[in-house]
C-alpha cells in the first residue's frame, strides 16, 4: 500500500504549527522570569517570599528546555510538511532515514531501533509542548505565591 503523502504532510504541519506556540510560552515564562529576579532585588524580602522566587527558577529551566525542544522539532515537523507532498516523497522511508540520521549523530547503532511512525512522532511532540505549558504554570504558580506573601 503506497503511503498517503498528503495526510502525512498534514499532520507534519499541524505538528509544527501547535509546536510554534512553544514560542510564546517561552515569551511569558522569560517575564515571569524577569519579574521574579526583579523581585528578589527588593529589600527586606522575607525568607518565603525569596524562597519562592527561587523556586521558581526551576520550572522556568525545565520549561526553557522543553521550548528548545519545541522549536526544534517545529523545524523539522515544518521541514517534513513541505517536503512530503513532492513527487515521488515517501515519508517512511524518509522517517526512517532521519533515525538513521540522527543515530549516526549521536553515536548510536544505526538501526537498532524500529522507526517510529509519524502519529507516535507528532503526539511525542504534542506532549513536549503539554510539559512545557506545564512547567510554566508551576513557575507562575510560585511567582504569584511569592507575591501574595510579599502582600499579606
Amino acid at each position: 500500500m503506497a503511503p498517503d503523502t498528503h495526510r502525512a504532510a498534514a499532520t507534519a504541519a499541524l505538528a509544527a504549527a501547535s509546536l510554534g506556540h512553544a514560542r510564546s510560552l517561552d515569551r511569558l515564562s522569560q517575564g515571569l522570569l524577569l519579574l521574579a529576579l526583579a523581585a528578589l532585588l527588593v529589600p527586606g524580602l522575607g525568607a518565603t517570599a525569596c524562597g519562592l522566587l527561587l523556586a521558581s527558577l526551576i520550572p522556568a529551566g525545565v520549561q526553557a528546555y522543553h521550548a528548545f525542544r519545541c522549536g526544534l522539532d517545529s523545524h523539522i515537523f515544518a521541514h517534513w510538511a513541505r517536503h512530503w507532498p513532492a513527487v515521488g516523497s515517501h515519508p517512511d522511508a524518509d522517517l526512517g532515514a532521519f533515525d538513521q540520521a540522527l543515530a549516526h549523530c549521536f553515536g548510536a547503532r544505526p538501526g537498532a531501533a524500529t522507526p517510529r511512525p509519524l502519529d507516535d512522532r507528532a503526539r511525542g511532540a504534542l506532549r513536549l509542548l503539554r510539559r512545557q505549558a506545564l512547567a510554566l504554570a508551576c513557575q507562575g504558580a510560585l511567582v504569584l505565591a511569592a507575591l501574595v506573601t510579599r502582600i499579606a
